[in-house]
């Protein structure tokens, strides 16, 4: 429910309300341990959550084919500067590494903290009536088996 509530307020109350259907949908879904994609993650300080990150099938309208993304990376204003926006981002690219190939994202401000975490830039765009950059991140390769 925090959650939710945080994802509405910082990003989906902008959109369309079909992005934001899809949205809850996603946070649904996540919550069966069968389902591997949509999967939230959350940071939680003494109790308190602090920080949210998910891994969901689509995020960019602009880029149905792309998928899946690293959506709804969000550190609550007094839990900031603290490494728990990188760590809960380094989780999910552990998460879905095991999973696909590559995880895509677009950031309408955070450019640099993904470059240090290993994103490459696909291309810059606008959404909302705002500049984004999309990124990419690859899988690490596996190792082979003998």
């Amino acid at each position: 429910e925090t959650a939710g509530r945080w994802i509405y307020q910082e990003w989906a109350r902008l959109e369309a309300p079909a992005v934001w259907q899809e949205n809850k949908a996603d946070i649904l879904r996540s919550l069966d341990p069968a389902v591997t994609i949509p999967k939230f993650f959350g940071c939680r300080v003494d109790g308190e959550l602090a920080g949210i990150a998910s891994v969901v099938p689509h995020d960019l309208p602009t880029c149905p084919t792309w998928g899946p993304w690293l959506a709804n990376v969000l550190v609550m204003p007094h839990w900031r500067r603290r490494g728990f926006g990188s760590a809960l981002v380094r989780y999910a690219m552990e998460y879905a590494d095991g999973l696909v190939p590559a995880l895509y994202l677009y950031t309408f401000d955070q450019v640099g903290l993904y470059l240090r975490l290993g994103w490459q830039t696909v291309r810059e765009d606008v959404y909302l009536g705002r500049p984004i950059t999309i990124m990419r991140h690859s899988a690490a390769p596996r190792a082979s088996v003998p």
